[in-house]
């Protein structure tokens, strides 16, 4: 009986961070779990997205707190153009931020202070279709309302940059899509809403606190 010699399987694990001791404290804890490999990590947020188009990657460790450009925005691109799995991975303590980055698709948030077991946990549930909350972050995010209305990412990343103030054609380019792409989903929230206009969208997002 010939053997099977095909490999298992490894989840491919980007880190994004700015701190080298976060590099290599991750590069160890997935070295202990076999069904992980770290494919690369960046010190700089405005790389994420090139390395995401060069090579597979199956989850993205995101701090939020990175220098030059908000880690939400690094996230509204990558989850935006690339449907990809992000989990936050910060020492941040500014929950109003956290709770965006979960509204804008983020599939989990772990905090710098927890025990490493709660990285792999998040990373497991992530990959499940299920959203991780850590213990260091539960009481900090329970104070905040969950939506009724329901967005996908890549609505929630329009949203975000609609609230910006950015075109159709400059929200095409940060999301590597086409401008009728992005007009057909700007009319599906102006039908969520039920409101008249880009303008409105925005309002309405803001008094349901989406935004």
């Amino acid at each position: 009986m010939a053997c099977d010699t095909t490999a298992p399987h490894r989840h491919k694990i980007l880190i994004v961070d700015d701190h080298p001791l976060t590099h290599g404290g991750l590069r160890l804890l997935f070295s202990q779990h076999p069904q992980f490999e770290v494919v690369g990590a960046l010190d700089r947020c405005e790389i994420t997205t090139a390395f995401i188009r060069s090579q597979p990657v199956d989850i993205v460790l995101l701090d939020l707190n990175m220098p030059e450009v908000r880690g939400v925005d690094v996230l509204a691109d990558i989850v935006g153009a690339h449907d990809m799995t992000v989990i936050v991975l910060t020492g941040e303590t500014q929950f109003g931020e956290i709770d965006y980055a979960l509204k804008l698709g983020a599939r989990g948030v772990v905090s710098k202070g927890d025990p490493p077991e709660e990285i792999i946990a998040a990373c497991e549930a992530a990959l499940a279709g299920d959203i991780y909350i850590s213990s260091g972050m539960r009481d900090g995010l329970a104070a905040f309302e969950q939506i009724a209305v329901s967005l996908s990412a890549r609505q929630m990343a329009i949203l975000h940059y609609l609230a910006q103030g950015e075109s159709n054609k400059e929200i095409a380019y940060r999301l590597s899509i086409a401008q009728p792409t992005v007009s057909f989903h700007i009319g599906e929230l102006r039908r969520k809403f039920n409101v008249p206009n880009n303008r409105k969208i925005v309002e309405h997002a803001r008094t349901l606190k989406l935004i």
